[in-house]
């Protein structure tokens, strides 16, 4: 477990009392300007940060807490995610506290705050970059053991799937199939794991030789109105697609009620298909074509690592980076063209 600097240590190092350093700290003090500058310089040099605990805004020292930070939990796939991994802190003794940023920097950084100043023990995180808070995730480092799952945060142990195979895979299927118009519709590519599914649309389109069109890559919003308004717009082209492949299923599940509001059948009319295979996917009909997240391999992976980084106190290990295979799940929402 990681070390937190302490009232103590700041007091040492200022030739104080830590009464008196405490009282600089909460600003409650009639200290000279010189000391009360020297004691805060002090504290953020070293990195303080104060005990919520110790100054009791709820007392938890007997529970061991680790936060989790998803965008939301409206896509299933993170819904199923964190149940996935709450059942396996539980097991090991730890209490989860859900963080839900909904992509908003200012909540990201009042979370990490937060499980700091309340000395979790670590956190994982996942669908999201650091870079929208960059200085707050490299403080918050100095206490807390983190692992990514698919999140793009530097330094950290992480857990991945073979996005780009699996979607070049399931393209290539689509394009086994007949299908040259084939449009791509998600959101976040800004993000290496959404990135990476778009990276492998393009490999296969460009090895089969077909030619990319800009009007069928669509970047939505991570939003159920938003993905069908733009799955309604591919499907509304007077030059549609034949078939349209979803970063999730997630927006797969929009592409299939818009397709439906503008009377096409799926796959006679326009096939679809998707990424994850999480429960939704066994809900649409007809049965989705997707490839396989394996949700629970995923969250037993990152569990393990962060109990590995809590338990050792050699924050030197090499950091690791493993990635899990997907799978393809043949259903039935694509057509053979002729």
């Amino acid at each position: 477990m990681k070390e937190y600097v302490t009232l103590k240590d700041v007091a040492q190092k200022a030739g104080l009392s830590i009464s008196s350093v405490s009282k600089i700290l909460s600003g409650k003090d009639n200290f000279k300007s010189e000391t009360r500058d020297k004691v805060i310089k002090i504290a953020e040099e070293i990195g303080y940060s104060p005990n919520a605990l110790a100054r009791g805004i709820k007392n938890r020292s007997g529970y061991r807490i680790i936060g989790f930070f998803v965008p939301n939990i409206l896509n299933p796939f993170f819904a199923e995610l964190v149940n996935e991994v709450e059942k396996r802190l539980s097991r090991h003794g730890f209490i989860l506290t859900l963080c839900i940023f909904d992509d908003d920097a200012k909540k990201m950084s009042d979370f990490l705050k937060m499980l700091v100043e309340t000395r979790a023990e670590g956190c994982i995180i996942a669908g999201t970059r650091e870079d929208s808070c960059e200085t707050e995730f490299q403080q918050a480092k100095r206490y807390l053991n983190m692992v990514s799952i698919q999140a793009d945060i530097a330094g950290i142990d992480r857990v991945d799937v073979t996005d780009e195979k699996g979607t070049e895979e399931m393209i290539n299927y689509l394009i086994g199939k007949g299908h040259r118009d084939i449009a791509f519709l998600g959101y976040r590519f800004d993000i290496s794991v959404l990135s990476n599914r778009l990276n492998g649309y393009y490999r296969a389109l460009k090895q089969a030789e077909i030619p990319i069109r800009d009007a069928y890559v669509v970047e939505s919003k991570h939003d159920n109105q938003a993905l069908y308004q733009s799955a309604k717009m591919l499907l509304e082209m007077p030059n549609r697609p034949t078939a349209i492949h979803c970063i999730n299923e997630f927006s797969a599940s929009s592409a299939y009620l818009a397709a439906r509001d503008v009377g096409l059948k799926i796959p006679e009319d326009i096939s679809i298909t998707g990424f994850d295979g999480i429960s939704i996917s066994k809900m649409l009909m007809p049965r989705l074509t997707t490839i396989q997240d394996p949700i629970d391999l995923l969250a037993q992976i990152a569990v393990d690592m962060l109990i590995e980084r809590i338990n050792n106190h050699d924050q030197s290990i090499e950091k690791k980076h493993i990635y899990v295979q997907h799978r393809m799940i043949e259903n039935d929402s694509v057509a053979q063209l002729n």
